[in-house]
């Protein structure tokens, strides 16, 4: 006697189990999406949960063999009457429709949901798991209960022998479609570029297809598995051996999207061709209950798959991961220039913000006056725009630093510090000694850029009144000026905020325009451009490309920032929505310029509070932008939560022992 405990809604699930009873041989998928509807749990948070309802339900199969035979021959004859061989092959696996296409068909399949086609397995799957998180159920229910569910349903008797032939047959059939599918990918022009001898020499992928067709050939008609020569798993491994080597030279070549999908669907086919043939022709080692295993997990993944196939995350889960590395690995490279180890570098950089602070102040001045000429919005963002963007890209080009560009690089470096140190405390420390040297360059910097934006602010608004009888604002303005920096009684801080998050984007940016460089070729094809050889001559021309080999990464980054600072009020002010940028440079240059057009005339009070909102802008843009960049950088290395775990307690004993080395290098 059984000791589950029947499921709460018997009568209902007793009712539909005579409904099958009566017809046995539906083909549609009605009976069993009422039947999943029934066993449905609310909310599971583990496998107890998970498994709970078909617990309940192994037990009224149990008490009830009439009916049990009755949904056993059911399921027999709906496996048997529909094609399995594109469920097999490609569930879970991306479509070469690219991310676009991809986009708009999930949002069609979203809207309208597709139309059942009764011969295919597949779409009786996705019909039966609807619900969104079908998926997530199914894949917390313990093997143990599957095998003992699919006991009681005779799926492992005699009598369900042709259904498991029509099963291995259409694995088998499933391998074709993979094996043709990777013999494309693998002669795609992407992948032929970065390996010639996939078009010169006999190629894996083309190989690899060939070896299925024997591989199939000699397994269909014998009933019982076979030994398997291993070849078709050489070729596998070849083929993985190019996507390998293709992602080494993407280190120094750059990598485009296209490339970036072709290698994750091929990784994905030549994992889904292997998860194949071990279903169809097991290793002799493996054990029948291992295979079933097997069977039961792949079973619960296509289930997952079909119940995410409308999802968005699904287009790009998977495919980004070498691209964000690529981009952040250049940002890395940027982001060492801002760290410090010496004193001369430390001077250094203070020279470079200072200098920044003066390009800044100007730039603040420029704005204002601009402001007063009332353009309409679209030239006004456009003008302010222009002002931020080519003022940035100045202050790259004079060697100098903007403060607050340096957390979205330097997170970068730190992810990038990871790399090659098997030791997580060795890497730990590294990382606290990086931290270190990082955060004293942050607070040079940002005092280069404040204090001597400042001063020069006050310098240019003080000489206006006191030799010109100019003040480039008025009492109203200023009055305005100072309410923006107020902490807690404007939106400073949200706006400080927006502003972190552009000063994040505009790191990848700059790095995804550095790939973009490297990939295609872009210095080389500039000194092949006629009309600019016979402008400039070969040799200035060369150092153009020179040029722009090592800075368009940096020049992009600097003017798209620029713009997105530039246009973000006036885009807020025509939606209605309370949306601005507070960057901490700018800040404390308008603060500047607010004092002297109110002549030093407010209380000790304002002063406090606008420097107080001065620094909290300082503290929340680079907190946003530096959380931002490390969490994109740590993910693009595949680097969990677990291999950075203490680095905060590491960090702050570093702190502890020596506070000093957080503000000022070592002598």
């Amino acid at each position: 006697m059984s000791l589950r405990t029947p499921p709460a809604n018997l009568p209902e699930i007793e009712a539909l189990l005579r409904e099958i009873a009566q017809a046995p041989k539906e083909v549609t998928g009605d009976f069993l999406g009422r039947l999943v509807a029934l066993l449905r749990p609310g909310r599971v948070s583990g496998a107890a949960e998970a498994a709970a309802p078909f617990e309940g339900f192994i037990a009224l199969l149990e008490s009830r063999p009439a009916m049990a035979e009755a949904l056993s021959a059911h399921l027999h004859h709906v496996l048997l009457s529909r094609m399995h061989r594109t469920l097999y092959a490609d569930s879970g696996i991306l479509t070469s429709s690219g991310y676009l296409t991809g986009f708009w068909q999930r949002l069609l399949g979203r809207m309208l949901p597709p139309a059942v086609d009764p011969d295919f397995l597949r779409d009786l799957v996705a019909e039966i798991f609807d619900e969104p998180h079908d998926g997530e159920w199914i894949a917390q229910v313990p093997y143990e209960t599957w095998r003992e569910l699919l006991t009681r349903l005779g799926c492992y008797d005699d009598a369900f022998a042709p259904v498991r032939r029509h099963i291995r047959q259409e694995l088998l059939e499933s391998m074709r479609l993979v094996g043709h599918r990777l013999a494309a990918l693998g002669m795609d022009p992407a992948l032929v570029r970065y390996a010639p001898a996939l078009a010169r020499h006999e190629s894996p992928f083309l190989a690899q297809s060939d070896e299925v067709k024997d591989f199939i050939a000699r397994h269909t008609k014998a009933d019982a598995p076979q030994a398997h020569d291993g070849h078709l798993e050489i070729l596998l491994g070849h083929c993985t051996d190019f996507v390998a080597q293709i992602r080494r030279k993407s280190h120094e070549t750059g990598v485009g999207v296209t490339l970036v999908f072709v290698l994750a669907r091929i990784e994905q086919l030549v994992a889904r061709m292997r998860l194949l043939r071990l279903l169809a022709v097991p290793d002799a080692k493996d054990s029948r209950d291992a295979t079933r295993t097997r069977a039961v997990q792949f079973m619960a993944t296509l289930i997952r798959a079909e119940n995410r196939r409308n999802r968005f995350g699904e287009i790009f889960d998977g495919t980004t991961q070498l691209l964000a590395r690529r981009v952040t690995e250049h940002a890395s490279k940027s982001g060492e220039h801002y760290v410090t180890e010496t004193r001369t570098e430390y001077r250094e950089m203070f020279r470079a913000a200072a200098g920044a602070g003066l390009l800044v102040a100007v730039m603040a001045l420029t704005k204002i006056l601009t402001a007063k000429l009332g353009l309409p919005g679209f030239w006004q963002a456009v003008a302010f725009s222009l002002i931020y963007g080519l003022g940035f890209v100045l202050v790259h080009i004079l060697h100098l630093t903007i403060a607050t560009k340096q957390p979205a690089m330097t997170a970068a470096t730190i992810a990038a510090a990871l790399d090659g140190t098997p030791d997580k405390d060795a890497r730990l420390d590294r990382i606290a000694k990086l931290a270190a040297q990082v955060s004293r360059t942050q607070w040079v910097s940002i005092a280069g850029n404040v204090a001597i934006g400042f001063l020069t602010s006050l310098a240019i608004a003080m000489v206006g009144a006191r030799l010109l009888g100019w003040a480039p604002i008025g009492t109203e303005k200023a009055e305005h000026l100072l309410h923006e920096l107020h902490p807690w009684q404007s939106l400073a801080l949200l706006h400080a905020g927006v502003a972190g998050v552009y000063l994040f984007l505009s790191g990848l940016i700059s790095g995804y325009y550095d790939n973009q460089s490297l990939f295609h070729r872009v210095p080389e094809r500039i000194r092949r451009v006629k009309w600019m050889k016979r402008l400039f001559g070969a040799a200035r021309l060369d150092r153009i490309a020179h040029y722009i080999e090592h800075n368009l990464g940096a020049l992009a980054g600097n003017f798209i920032f620029g713009c997105m600072l530039g246009a973000t009020g006036t885009v807020g002010a025509f939606f209605g929505l309370p949306i601005d940028i507070r960057h901490v440079s700018f800040s404390s240059a308008n603060l500047a310029y607010a004092l002297t057009a109110l002549d030093f005339n407010v209380g000790w009070q304002v002063v406090v509070v606008s420097a107080a909102g001065v620094i909290l802008i300082a503290l929340v843009n680079l907190f946003v932008s530096f959380v931002l960049a490390l969490r994109v950088a740590l993910k693009s290395r595949g680097i969990g939560a677990s291999e950075t775990a203490g680095l905060t307690r590491r960090v702050y004993e570093r702190f502890k022992a020596s506070p000093r080395e957080f503000f000022l290098p070592p002598r």
